[in-house]
């Protein structure tokens, strides 16, 4: 026997090796499988007639150029030019739906008299993508570097007080549009929009989706319509991961997020999404 061993020493480690790998592969499939996307769930009609009621989706959307090489971009709520464009920075957390006539003043979104609103909106590659809230005026931009007082005194340019940080007991001014943010819903059953559009003419255009960051304790629902007009969702993408969507979420108009059933926090929170434009 020991000879036997001596003779195939060799041939036993390379077995041994494959198994070991094999082993451990297992395991590394089951680890990120977790994240794992199964396909995507085609609603029903009366599903999707339920979407549409919530928010009418665009009659008309642009499609992306012939040939065109679709460039990713994060999105994250830090981006300063944003945080700018947001009523008050959304100082207080709030980010309430903003417009503005021509380029005047911002104001809070009135559909009465602004052609165009949003509450969240960064400048991609060759797109605006827009995040809004449904049926609401505002969700939470919340601070990330333990924002807990109001800033005295007012600032005095129109949009009053916001939170300011604690630095050794006293509340310390901070710059709002320079302030790391995440998306917090104001609670689990609030819906969140997220589409592109056109910067020159504001006609929204058709992109993908590459991945979203659900961040803790939280787990939500995800909605997509794809250019035929149909709508397919996961019904739970759980929380703290980040989620790839690889090949199912492309060529859509608008995705929506909400709250899933599970999860002990009343509110869900997205620390980032990266979408290609």
């Amino acid at each position: 026997m020991r000879s036997l061993v001596q003779g195939n020493g060799h041939g036993l480690k390379v077995a041994l090796c494959m198994v070991m790998a094999t082993v451990l592969g297992a395991c590394a499939q089951l680890k990120s499988g977790s994240s794992q996307m199964t396909p995507p769930t085609q609603a029903t009609p009366e599903q999707a007639a339920e979407r549409e009621r919530e928010s009418q989706p665009p009659k008309v959307v642009q499609a992306r150029p012939n040939g065109s090489n679709p460039q990713p971009c994060l999105i994250n709520f830090d981006d300063e030019g944003a945080l700018e464009h947001i009523y008050g920075q959304a100082r207080s957390t709030l980010a309430f739906r903003t417009g503005r006539i021509g380029f005047g003043p911002l104001q809070m979104c009135d559909p009465s008299k602004h052609n165009d609103c949003w509450a969240y909106r960064q400048r991609c590659s060759r797109s605006d993508v827009t995040l809004d809230a449904i049926g609401l005026t505002h969700f939470h931009l919340n601070m990330e570097t333990g924002i807990e007082c109001y800033t005295l005194p007012d600032p005095g340019d129109g949009f009053g007080k916001g939170f300011g940080k604690l630095v050794d007991f006293k509340c310390t001014d901070v710059d709002w549009t320079k302030t790391p943010r995440v998306l917090s819903s104001h609670d689990r059953n609030q819906w969140v929009k997220l589409w592109a559009s056109n910067v020159e003419n504001r006609a929204p255009t058709y992109f993908d989706l590459e991945s979203i960051s659900v961040l803790s304790d939280t787990s939500i629902q995800l909605w997509f319509r794809k250019r035929d007009g149909t709508w397919w969702f996961w019904p739970e993408l759980k929380a703290d991961r980040t989620w790839h969507f690889r090949e199912h979420v492309r060529d859509v108009s608008e995705v929506r997020i909400r709250g899933a059933k599970s999860g002990r926090a009343s509110s869900y929170v997205i620390g980032s999404v990266v979408v290609r434009d």
